[in-house]
């Protein structure tokens, strides 16, 4: 087996994925590849647009974070993962693959994802509070939970503040298994 590892954060939008991921990477000394901070730097670069363009951007960024996942050892990986595709390209990495799960009520994460502010790029501030709300309650009703990997799961509750300390002591455990 590999000696690459990655600590993948799922999770729904708004669950804390990218809270706890900037959290385990300081922890563990490990490089975090944040799928939105590529997305936004490319907005700054290449401007931002329609919802098309949003998500042609989107894509490219799925792509730069595999391709540089697939250049690291080690590192912890931060997306809004999409079931139908990541779980194969993630296997690819050819690397142990280690899933949190960032669990909360879909209420809470909703809530949460209205009150955020992102990058204009992401065009959050062009949606009326019903289109959000329509937008959340579909990724609600689809929503599949875990990636399931075939690797070790973690299911951490981050309705609360999370025990960063517990959790790099059960990744450190996996690891050394």
């Amino acid at each position: 087996m590999t000696d690459n590892v990655f600590v993948i954060t799922s999770g729904l939008p708004a669950s804390g994925k990218s809270t706890l991921s900037h959290a385990l990477g300081d922890c563990l000394g490990w490089p975090v590849i944040d799928k939105d901070a590529i997305l936004e730097s490319l907005f700054d670069s290449l401007g931002t647009g329609d919802p098309t363009w949003r998500h042609r951007l989107s894509r490219a960024s799925d792509d730069v974070l595999f391709t540089i996942a697939a250049q690291a050892k080690r590192a912890v990986l931060d997306n809004w993962w999409h079931h139908d595709t990541a779980p194969e390209r993630l296997r690819r990495l050819n690397a142990r693959l280690i899933e949190i799960f960032c669990d909360c009520d879909p209420a809470l994460a909703a809530e949460r994802f209205q009150r955020r502010t992102r990058h204009p790029g992401h065009l959050d501030p062009q949606l009326t509070p019903e289109q959000v709300a329509e937008r959340v309650a579909l990724i609600r009703a689809n929503y599949q939970g875990p990636l399931r990997l075939g690797g070790p799961l973690l299911t951490i509750d981050t309705s609360q503040p999370v025990d960063i300390t517990a959790v790099v002591k059960e990744v450190n455990v996996l690891l050394e298994a």
